[in-house]
């Protein structure tokens, strides 16, 4: 699918009342209770699922709790986010929308990450987008972005140099890091996404 593909039915406001009721939902849980401390601090610039809904009932995402899985490409180490995954394994397929307000940190290769963006949100928040397979046209480091406001496309790139793909499965790996004294500090994406999956952006092609 082609870019000029993509057009957006309706963004829409945010359903508060769903937001809210799936907020408590997932507090209910013992591990998002003993996060909540680092959750609280981006909870207020969260706004939409980062893959929105595809008009087809064949195609969609899915995602499970991957957060500090053992990977061991370039050493082992451990997974610092989701992986959302494409079920019809396309790259270019679906659009990634930003999760938030902010502005973009960075852009560009990294070899483990392939093409990423890194947008930091008013709360300073690090939401951390990899393995696209191409960035939305005209974005540039250093661009102010909206919450919903296409940013690429759901790809395989990455683990080597600068354009390998197909090293794995088609994917959007979403990384949450909020700041402390020490930097960065990486959180579970995935209950946020329990959380956003209830706010998803409808696009047409």
């Amino acid at each position: 699918m082609l870019i000029s593909d993509y057009n957006p039915v309706a963004l829409g406001q945010i359903d508060n009342v769903t937001f809210l009721r799936g907020i408590n939902k997932v507090s209910k849980t013992q591990i998002f209770q003993e996060m909540y401390g680092y959750y609280d601090a981006i909870l207020s610039d969260l706004r939409y699922f980062p893959v929105p809904k595809i008009d087809s009932e064949e195609m969609d995402v899915r995602f499970g709790d991957t957060w500090y899985a053992l990977r061991e490409y370039g050493g082992k180490r451990r997974h610092e986010g989701t992986d959302i995954m494409a079920c019809n394994n396309e790259r270019g397929y679906f659009p990634v929308v930003s999760m938030t307000d902010g502005v973009v940190e960075k852009l560009g290769w990294l070899e483990k990450g392939g093409n990423r963006i890194g947008i930091r949100s008013k709360s300073g928040g690090y939401f951390y987008y990899a393995h696209l397979d191409s960035y939305a046209p005209g974005l540039s480091a250093g661009d102010e972005v909206i919450a919903g406001e296409l940013i690429g496309f759901m790809g395989d790139s990455g683990y080597g140099s600068e354009g390998t793909i197909g090293k794995f499965d088609v994917h959007l790996h979403v990384g949450i890091y909020v700041r402390s004294d020490n930097g960065d500090f990486s959180v579970n994406p995935y209950w946020i996404l329990k959380i956003l999956e209830r706010n998803r952006i409808n696009y047409g092609i």
